[in-house]
């Protein structure tokens, strides 16, 4: 069916773009997004295995899930800029990025659905790594770190509050579908691009975290993030903060340096 691996990706992508118009228009979101990003991690490569250690020894590995599997597609939905304005002020979280929050989620559910049909169609198997990405409430670490598979698919690098910035910046939802596909994995990027980590400058994202999970050595309380997120769920609807991607030089791009 297909020639090479490059045509594989490409066919995946446009069935994604054009799957989340369709159920957009469908289902009548109020949510705008950008055009998503991709990326392919090697699913037998040493960055899963590594997660065991970096995040928790209950994180799970590709192969839990798909035994013959070959990569890990994982993609980016960024949201549209005013998604993140609107979020910039206050300090309980804007409805609309709250409703962002939650219909991205329900997208990502119909949309692996539809690609593990796909897949299907052409012969190949994928499954969703669910429910692994739940939270472990002894420990507050995923079990499925849909950030660090993203970084294992190339699609960016940690910033200084632990998210993700891509080429679209760190605004947005990342979700992944495990499978067989006989594609070409990418690599994780070597480049840093948190200006922080790369030049001492910035960190404004540590400085806006509303509850102040953040200490003076920059050092994370996940205890303390967790708490306000499940406080956020109860009275919003939506575990959903995001104070601490808006209003920074990487919210939208790959942040530069000013001299």
């Amino acid at each position: 069916m297909f020639d090479d691996t490059n045509k594989i990706k490409s066919t995946i992508y446009i069935n994604i773009v054009d799957f989340i118009k369709e159920y957009k228009k469908k289902n009548s979101l109020k949510t705008e997004w950008k055009q998503p990003i991709t990326g392919f991690a090697d699913a037998r490569g040493t960055c899963f295995q590594s997660l065991k250690k970096i995040i928790s020894p209950t994180h799970y590995i590709p192969q839990d899930f798909l035994s013959d599997c070959t990569v890990v597609l994982s993609y980016f939905l960024p949201f549209e800029n005013d998604i993140g304005y609107r979020n910039e002020s206050g300090y309980d979280p804007d409805p609309v990025w709250i409703t962002a929050y939650i219909e991205t989620n329900q997208l990502f559910s119909a949309l692996n659905d539809f690609l593990i049909d796909l897949c299907k169609k052409w012969g190949y198997s994928a499954v969703t790594p669910a429910p692994a990405g739940m939270i472990d409430k002894e420990h507050i670490y995923s079990n499925w770190s849909q950030r660090h598979v993203a970084y294992a698919a190339g699609l960016g690098t940690f910033g200084l509050n632990n998210m993700l910035i891509t080429d679209q910046g760190t605004c947005g939802r990342f979700y992944s579908l495990i499978t067989n596909l006989p594609v070409q994995s990418d690599q994780p990027l070597q480049e840093e691009r948190c200006l922080y980590k790369k030049a001492g400058v910035c960190g404004l994202c540590v400085k806006q975290c509303p509850i102040h999970a953040f200490n003076s050595d920059n050092e994370f309380d996940r205890k303390r993030c967790e708490a306000h997120l499940a406080e956020l769920e109860e009275c919003f609807g939506g575990d959903a903060c995001g104070k601490c991607v808006v209003g920074l030089p990487c919210t939208y791009q790959i942040p530069e340096l000013s001299y």
